[in-house]
């Protein structure tokens, strides 16, 4: 993980699930997990997770979900140069949530990006996922793969 915001303690389900019992959205939204890759769209989705947050004093899993066939750069000398796109969007994120007054963590993660916020949000047993429009195609964006499959509420934001 690699920033964290207002509480370095977080614990998202601290206090959420009475006697180990857990339901999806049953009692309030705890733990939203937002895509986050530093577009307008994603953007826009952190804030108005960040609101929602606020509102219902919740906790933010912001993911940034690098696709594996990633392009490399390549040195002079031939050794593989990887760019560090999550490195640099943690101060883009300290900047975003600023005095928004909810506790957040940020989380890298290589591979199909929305199967790794759906197993994300599994994993936390996060309330509901919030991503923002795609600018391709419906058919490829990664809100209506996670329409189709997941098994948590969606948020598309525009």
């Amino acid at each position: 993980m690699f920033g964290s915001g207002t509480d370095p303690q977080w614990e998202p389900l601290a206090g959420r699930l009475p006697e180990g019992r857990f339901e999806i959205g049953k009692d309030g939204v705890g733990l939203l997990v937002v895509g986050f890759d530093g577009s307008g769209p994603s953007r826009n989705a952190l804030a108005y997770a960040a609101g929602l947050a606020r509102r219902d004093d919740a906790a933010l899993l912001i993911a940034f979900v690098e696709a594996l066939n990633t392009s490399t750069l390549w040195f002079f000398a031939g050794s593989p140069i990887i760019p560090d796109a999550a490195a640099d969007l943690t101060q883009d994120l300290r900047e975003e949530l600023r005095g928004a007054g909810v506790p957040w963590r940020f989380v890298s993660l290589r591979g199909d990006a929305a199967r790794e916020l759906e197993a994300l949000a599994s994993t936390y047993m996060a309330d509901a996922i919030v991503v923002g429009r795609s600018r391709s195609s419906w058919r490829r964006s990664v809100a209506a793969s996670l329409a189709k499959r997941a098994r948590r509420t969606v948020l598309v934001v525009p």
